[in-house]
């Protein structure tokens, strides 16, 4: 008898196929179209669909039945019918031994004409399973699906019945169904409903004449789960037990897809509807699959699945508790009266449960009830959740109360009601919420990719108001408001939202009113008939006032007024319920009652009567007063005051309608107070370590990359937070955000004005530490950040305070600096933050003698006692990021970077808030947003322009296509109709954009004479500025800037030409009155009315600038260089107007400037955003910036100056003294410095000269002088001692001259070169040119060196060396050749001369016996090898890295010596030895000097207490557990183990943990 197996096809490899065959042997290769044949004994069984993809995934099954295992399974994969490759194999060979089935690789051979030889080809993966012969008829049924073409295939029909027929010939659905059910009647009541549904869709099914194959796909799915229930007829009944949480499961599951086919069958199956609704239904489909067939599994196996187990649910419970909804308790929320509003709910009801319609009549799956205030909107949203919670269709029900509703809960509020209503959706959420627990504490709901609710619903993207139809179909909204301008604007223009306007004039309103009156009043005798009927409000409230009067006749008639308008009728009624609920007359009771409701309406969210009570100074408790006006109010003892609607507090805060009245809330007045109660209570409850953490080796909250966290910090809050301490700290700013608005300011007023004054330096003064830690558990470091710059500017324009001022002021920046540790683990506030902040920071001097010195960590730093300019490091690209750009309100940065992802960011505290957004083919080169924030628009080199939503990270529409090249510019115009993009196609397209996803056209195209680089809008007339330019064009009539008319395309100024490279930047001035143009070599201020040019501002010398940006003020320019610097401008002078901005390791590629000018933000090579105060003091590092520019041609030395700790840019190359007491540098700067080995201080210099960069280094014999190359292309020499220039320039290179030695004697130098050259110099009696060899090489001479006896030069190049006579030149030796990977990095001489070292991208140090050819390669480093370095005796090797570290190897034992050695942040350039091999010297392109030491003491080698520091900062040790958090600032001159000097320009900083608390120790270090 043969045998069954099933066989499924899952993919092929994409490189092979593109690669090595398509593209090369297949026309139109540019269209895949690959199908999988399977032959068994050369018979064709089966084919797969076509895929149109390279990266080619079928999924497909099919069965095969073969006579025995040897029988020949032939797989070919086929390009547009033709045979491209195969493979023939006996079908065991597919099969796992002992592993069960697997996944199994097929090497596919290629298939070409006239070969007979097998070239390797794709890989195939497939998996093979031995399988019965029933379940290969079930299997068969997939497979007849498999042959459906489209839906509008006349071949459909009888394909879709075969489908049914078979079905139910081998899986008997319906019988199945009813024979599991019979017997499983008594587990759940719902099954009946499920058969009956069931039923009669499966008929539905079985009728249709054109079947969508993924809904015949589902059908068969659930005929084989059911093909069961054939088996358990011959299982006792008791044996199912084991199965019921199975097939409960199974049973719901049922129903669900059933609801759901029902729906789907009701769009009659057209080709023309479905070709519209398909997409939004396959991915439910494939869930649907997907659950059965875990269902199956589980039934099959005998186990009870995994989901339903009660561990996991409990699990589940706790995972979505930890979602901490909103409370939306609905119980106590009024209903519609049963035969009010009957057609109107039957309406919605009926559309809610009618699938959309493609004829529009029902054309989303949205609907919009809006209406007045008080028009009974939320009583009837109310009633209609409770109508579907009643038949189980209910999802998740929210209302929202005015400025009590937080948006951020809404999310998560759905997400948890989802999931509570649905298991697989509460398993996909769980499963979220392990992958990334960080979107329990911010799943924003900007956030398109990530969110709870896409997870839930299975939407595409994030269904805010373009986006909600977008959800499945299945899913409905039905969401109410008022018709208020905001709210429409977002749904009226969206023709798949339905809409429905709630009129209050109209009979049937007026007659539900009755009859809520009638049923409410009861006893009430009705005098009356003609009432004003409009407001559901007014008649609640009228109930209510009268059903608490004494004399209910002479309140009826008080508040019956035929000619009131609808307004004045419910101010009325307010204010009839008020008259009668208090002691008006009492000044006590009025005091009371105002301020007891100004909490109420004017509180940021809903509070008990404990915390208004906690937080006002009452004569009487609230709850006295509540009790009153339950009219009103919805109040319970110890639980939340609410206003029945928001009418009420419109009413009570507005002047014009109870300004005269005793209860009137007047904000001005009472806001202030209530921020005074919120101080009183911070004063009373706020103390250190609040939550009480023992460990500060834990984090207190969870964050990706931080290891283990507080466990129970929910309970620690509630237990040690109380209500009222935590709602001050989060809301006290925000009260007094309104003070000094009341006028005239009364004695009471500006009491209250000084008493608040006192508050709130008693919280800044004394418990600003203690304040933080209860927003740092919150989560909330940004309500700190707003507080405090709300201090900031009261203290300063209100209370003239300048104290308080400069003291709020300076905490700002102690948040911003400090949010990356404190917002995680709150004992480093005091262990890391308070320690690291400068020492002439106002909150370090506040709160210093709060630390026990003997117990905090040492610092002994040369550091600036000011703030770094440095805000936040922002970290999250991959790739160089390209472009940055801060939204209008300066709260947000976007980003665009080489990793093809657009990114938004929180400016403040560099925290993701959107994205990453993939849509981008290639890197993303610009961003801009539009004027008022909503969109961000960004092009790329895919030749694509995308608009995104700012908020949700939806793309909106399709992308802008037209250019035929890369996109280098885009920007929205000032008014935000229309878009303009420069290409490097030459040209600019003005884009009209109506906002809309559709119908966005390009309005103009003007034509450039080049590439086209940047491209600005004018801000106050129809006017574009563009800049053009090709790389390598250095005439100024190719590189010229534009001024064009919008309208009409027309040049109206230029071309302007003064530059001689391309133009990166173009901008207009804030005011319209100057255009700024940049290129590599400087920037240019020109007149944007007559375009005569005002100043030119040259690049300084050795640097290339890369991008610019105008101030808001216009008066100042930032411009960002490949120097890694960002420098701020004069526009009228020319000048710096501060101190270079330093941080970045890479060249400064974007920047921007916010709308307040107060801050900059850059985007770099090194992957990084980083945002910084835009200004500071002029300092001496200014002073030496702008010498270095202006140096003159004779080498002037500037000697040692005591401020100058360290070079300003890259340092390229050191050098060990002879005598290892001094060290030589040259750099990037420039210049060339003599460092004290033992200290780090300067001996000589900076010394100036070159006038480009320094390349290498050397020291004389003697240690007398120093020779420099320079980039330059010319070769100084140096006095050590004078620092003067003893001989120079030397010039006869005609390229950069990247090696210098001197010779034995001292007497000459030999030189190599980018011109391929080696010179000779005679540097002692002429200062000449010896003789120069031209044709040794033939690519750069990267090393050069004489001798011992310095008769010989070697010298050498990539792959080749030589060696030549040292008199005239003529070779002597050689070629010699080795072979390192392009590109060559260093190549250096061994002190013998006989071996070469050589290093390349690839990691591996090489070394190369000249003589023998013997090679040995060192593996260590894990980035490419820049640098290398012999000791004396030339056993042992020193290599720097791009990995950051250096390594010291023993040539004999090939192993490594010493190291790794860790602290420098960016590339290591150069390493050199001390001639007693005990230390080691490096230079890094962080700007940095270090010496290690290859033997280090205890001392040293503790000087992170044995941990390791990270690029986050945190120090961590062996455990991965934080011992402290070191700024950022700090890293480039932080001492690192084994070092015993480091040089810097910011300074150095050593870190003493000799008394260090930590761990469970860590509340030592505060003295209280």
């Amino acid at each position: 008898m043969g045998q069954s197996y099933e066989l499924k096809i899952i993919s092929a490899s994409e490189v092979d196929l593109r690669r090595n065959f398509i593209i090369r042997h297949i026309p139109g290769h540019d269209t895949p179209k690959l199908c999988i044949t399977i032959d068994i004994d050369g018979k064709r069984v089966y084919q797969t669909n076509p895929s149109r993809k390279w990266k080619a995934m079928w999924n497909q099954i099919c069965t095969l039945s073969v006579d025995s295992p040897s029988s020949l399974i032939t797989l070919q994969i086929l390009h547009k019918s033709k045979c491209v490759a195969k493979k023939v194999m006996e079908i065991d060979q597919l099969l796992g031994k002992d592993e069960g089935p697997k996944d199994f690789s097929v090497a596919l051979n290629f298939v070409k004409e006239k070969s007979t030889t097998d070239t390797p080809g794709p890989i195939l993966v497939v998996r093979l399973t031995s399988i019965g012969h029933v379940q290969a008829g079930a299997v068969a049924l997939a497979n007849v699906t498999e042959d459906i073409g489209t839906l509008t295939s006349t071949s459909t029909s009888s394909a879709v019945v075969k489908i049914v027929d078979i079905g139910v010939a081998n899986s008997d659905l319906l019988s199945g169904l009813k024979t599991l059910l019979s017997r499983l009647q008594i587990i759940h009541p719902y099954s009946n409903l499920a058969l009956k549904v069931m039923s009669s869709v499966y008929e539905a099914v079985k009728k249709q004449k054109e079947t969508d194959k993924n809904v015949g796909k589902l059908v068969q799915t659930m005929a084989d789960v059911f093909s069961f229930a054939e088996e358990i007829e011959s299982v006792v009944f008791e044996k199912i037990k084991r199965f019921e949480k199975t097939i409960y499961a199974l049973v719901k599951q049922t129903e669900e897809c059933a609801w759901f086919i029902r729906e789907y069958t009701g769009h009659g199956f057209s080709g023309r509807l479905l070709n519209n609704v398909r997409s939004e239904y396959s991915d439910k489909i494939e869930d649907y699959i997907t659950v059965f067939g875990k269902l199956r599994e589980s039934l099959v196996g005998g186990t009870t699945m995994e989901i339903l187990s009660v561990v996991e649910e409990t699990a589940q419970t706790q995972k979505l508790n930890s979602l901490k909804p909103a409370d939306m308790n609905a119980s106590l929320r009024p209903v519609c009266l049963p035969g009010t509003r009957r057609e109107l709910r039957d309406l919605i009801s009926n559309w809610l449960v009618t699938p959309p319609d493609v004829n529009m009549s029902n054309p989303g799956n949205i609907l919009w009830l809006s209406g007045v205030a008080g028009a009974g909107k939320s009583t009837i949203a109310t009633s209609i959740s409770e109508y579907f919670r009643e038949l189980g269709r209910l999802g998740a029900f929210l209302f929202f109360t005015r400025n009590k509703s937080d948006p951020v809960d809404v999310i998560r509020t759905i997400a948890f009601h989802l999931a509570r209503s649905n298991i697989y959706v509460a398993s996909a959420i769980c499963t979220a919420i392990d992958d990334d627990h960080a979107l329990i504490d911010s799943p924003s709901i900007h956030n398109s990719k990530n969110s709870f609710l896409n997870l839930s619903l299975g939407a595409e993207s994030h269904p805010w108001p373009n986006h909600f139809p977008q959800t499945p179909p299945a899913v409905r909204f039905f969401i109410t408001s008022r018709p208020d301008s905001d709210i429409a604007s977002k749904f009226e223009n969206q023709p798949k939202i339905a809409k429905h306007l709630l009129d209050i004039t109209i009979e049937s309103s007026s007659t539900d009113i009755r009859l809520y009156l009638n049923d409410e009043m009861r006893k009430i005798r009705q005098h009356h008939s003609a009432w004003n009927l409009s407001l559901f409000i007014w008649a609640s409230t009228a109930t209510k006032y009268l059903l608490g009067s004494y004399n209910p006749n002479e309140a009826l008639e008080s508040i019956l007024d035929k000619d009131q308008t609808t307004v004045q009728a419910l101010d009325d009624i307010y204010a009839k319920a008020l008259e009668v609920a208090g002691l008006w007359n009492n000044t006590t009771f009025v005091r009371d009652a105002q301020a007891a409701l100004s909490v109420v309406v004017l509180g940021k969210t809903p509070v008990s009567d404990t915390i208004i009570d906690a937080l006002l100074d009452l004569k009487y408790p609230s709850s006295h007063i509540f009790s009153r006006l339950g009219c009103v109010l919805q109040w319970a003892p110890g639980q939340h005051v609410k206003i029945l609607h928001a009418s009420f507090s419109d009413y009570l805060t507005d002047r014009g309608r109870s300004g005269d009245k005793p209860w009137f809330v007047d904000p001005s007045i009472l806001q202030p107070q209530i921020a005074r109660g919120c101080l009183h209570i911070l004063k009373k409850e706020l103390r250190f370590n609040i939550c009480r953490f023992e460990d500060s080796h834990i984090y207190t909250t969870k964050s990706p990359g931080l290891s283990e966290c507080i466990t129970d910090l929910s309970k620690r809050i509630t237990d040690h937070i109380s209500p009222q301490l935590l709602y001050s700290s989060l809301y006290w700013a925000s009260h007094l955000a309104v003070i000094g608005s009341a006028t005239p300011i009364s004695s009471a007023t500006r009491l209250l004005r000084d008493g608040l004054l006192v508050d709130l330096k008693d919280l800044m003064y004394t418990k600003f530490l203690f304040w933080l830690e209860v927003l740092c558990v919150q989560q909330k470091v940004g309500v700190a950040i707003d507080a405090l710059e709300a201090v900031a500017n009261l203290a300063k324009n209100y209370w003239h305070d300048e104290e308080l001022a400069d003291f709020a002021t300076d905490a700002v920046k102690f948040v911003l600096r400090f949010a990356p540790v404190i917002s995680h683990s709150v004992p480093h506030i005091y262990l890391s933050a308070l320690p690291f902040a400068p020492s002439e920071s106002k909150v370090k001097k506040q709160y210093s003698s709060l630390l026990v010195p003997s117990k905090t960590v040492g610092i002994q730093s040369s550091v600036s006692s000011q703030w770094p300019r440095l805000q936040a490091t922002i970290e999250g690209h991959s790739g160089s990021v390209w472009s940055v750009a801060f939204s209008p309100d300066g709260n947000h940065i976007a980003s665009g970077s080489a990793d093809r992802t657009l990114r938004v960011w929180d400016a403040r505290t560099g925290d993701l808030v959107v994205g990453p957004f993939h849509e981008h083919e290639d890197d993303i080169i610009c961003v801009a947003f539009s004027c008022n924030g909503e969109n961000i628009v960004s092009g790329s080199y895919d030749k694509t322009v995308h608009v995104w939503d700012a908020r949700t990270g939806k793309t909106i529409g399709t992308p802008l296509a037209g250019h035929t090249s890369a996109v280098e510019s885009v920007c929205f115009s000032p008014n935000g109709k229309q878009i303009a993009s420069a290409s490097q196609d030459k040209t600019v397209c003005i884009w009209d954009w109506d906002g809309h996803s559709e119908g966005n056209t390009v309005h103009l195209v003007i034509n450039h004479a080049a590439s086209v680089r940047d491209v600005a809008f004018a801000p106050d007339r129809d006017q574009i500025v563009s800049g053009i330019g090709e790389v390598g064009i250095s005439d100024s009539g190719g590189n010229v800037v534009q001024v064009w008319d919008t309208r009409t395309g027309k040049l109206v100024i230029g071309p302007l030409k003064g530059h001689t490279q391309f133009i990166r930047s173009v901008a207009f001035s804030p005011d319209g009155k100057h255009i700024l143009s940049l290129s590599h070599e400087a920037a240019c201020i020109w007149d944007a009315c007559t375009g005569t040019e005002i100043i030119t501002i040259p690049t300084p010398i050795g640097t290339d600038a890369y991008s610019a940006a105008f101030t808001p003020n216009g008066k100042q320019i930032v411009v960002g260089y490949n120097d890694t610097l960002l420098r701020i401008w004069d526009v009228q002078t020319g000048a710096l107007v501060s101190a270079p901005i330093d941080g970045h390791s890479g060249p400064v590629l974007s920047v921007s400037v916010s709308p307040d000018g107060m801050r900059i933000a850059s985007g770099s090579g090194d992957k990084t955003i980083r945002v910084w105060d835009a200004y500071q003091e002029l300092s001496a590092a200014l002073k030496v910036d702008t010498q270095y520019i202006g140096a003159n041609d004779q080498g002037t030395a500037q000697m040692y100056h005591p401020r100058y700790t360290g070079h300003t840019n890259n340092v390229h190359c050191v050098a060990f003294s002879p005598k290892g007491d001094h060290i030589a540098s040259g750099s990037w700067d420039n210049t060339v410095c003599v460092w004290d080995a033992c200290t780090g201080t300067i001996v000589t210099g900076p010394l100036h000269g070159h006038k480009n960069r320094v390349f290498c280094i050397a020291f004389s014999p003697n240690g007398e002088h120093i020779v420099s190359g320079s980039k330059d292309t010319t070769i100084r020499v140096w006095n050590v001692q004078k620092g003067t220039m003893f001989a120079g320039p030397l010039e006869g290179h005609s390229k950069p001259v990247w090696s210098v030695a001197f010779s034995p004697q001292g007497d000459r130098i030999v030189s190599g070169s980018d011109d391929k050259t080696v010179c000779v110099w005679d540097v002692v009696e002429t200062s000449s040119l010896v003789f120069r060899q031209a044709n040794l090489h033939t690519s750069t001479v990267l090393s050069v060196a004489f001798s011992s006896d310095g008769g010989k030069i070697s010298s050498a190049s990539k792959n080749t060396a030589r060696v030549s006579d040292a008199q005239t030149g003529a070779l002597v030796e050689g070629p010699f050749k080795f072979q390192v990977p392009d590109p060559t990095y260093r190549v250096i001489f061994s002190p013998d001369g006989q071996l070469i070292g050589a290093s390349g991208k690839d990691s591996v140090v090489r070394f190369f016996n000249l003589r023998s050819s013997d090679l040995t390669q060192l593996e260590g480093h894990t980035d490419a090898v820049r640098a290398l370095g012999f000791t004396l005796d030339g056993k042992w090797i020193v290599s720097g890295s791009d990995d950051t570290t250096v390594r010291v190897w023993d040539l004999e034992t090939r192993s490594l010596a010493a190291g790794p050695f860790e602290g420098h942040q960016h590339i290591v350039y150069s390493v050199d030895f001390s001639p007693d091999r005990r230390r080691v010297v490096s230079g890094s392109y962080d700007s940095s000097i270090r010496v290690f030491e290859t033997t280090p003491d205890d001392i040293l080698m503790n000087a992170l207490r044995g941990g390791s520091l990270g690029k986050d900062g945190w120090l961590l040790n062996s455990m991965a557990q934080p011992i402290l958090w070191v700024p950022p600032w700090l890293h480039r001159g932080l001492y690192f183990p084994q070092n015993s000097v480091v040089i810097h320009k910011d300074g150095t900083t050593k870190l003493d943990f000799t008394h260090f608390v930590e761990g469970t120790a860590w509340k030592e270090c505060v003295d209280l």
